[in-house]
């Protein structure tokens, strides 16, 4: 009896795995892009010369979204999936999108 429940679970849970994957795969590029933006402006409130309280305010804001994405849409899905994979999907996902931002804005500031 427990092996069959234990079965039923697996499947239900595969089901419900690949409903999220079909989720990801269409929010993944919103929020890649959410990530690359914020990370931007991040880069260039800092980059600027005085921090007013509106920019201070404005880059938690962004560091919130950051944050509360990372968390409820990519790593709480790819845990419920794949658990050993989930800080790699936040890494390709999140992180990635976010220093490329980031780095546009050095880029941009060096030239």
């Amino acid at each position: 009896m427990h092996e069959a429940y234990r079965r039923v679970i697996c499947r239900a849970s595969t089901s419900i795995c690949s409903k999220t994957v079909m989720l990801n795969k269409a929010f993944i590029g919103v929020i890649m892009i959410v990530h690359w933006v914020s990370g931007y402006w991040i880069a260039v409130v800092i980059a600027g010369e005085v921090l007013s309280w509106p920019q201070v305010a404005r880059v938690l804001l962004y560091s919130l979204i950051n944050l509360i994405l990372a968390y409820e849409f990519v790593y709480k899905p790819a845990k419920d999936c794949n658990p050993s994979r989930a800080i790699g999907h936040v890494f390709g996902v999140s992180l990635i999108p976010f220093c490329l931002g980031i780095a546009c804005v050095i880029i941009l500031f060096v030239l």
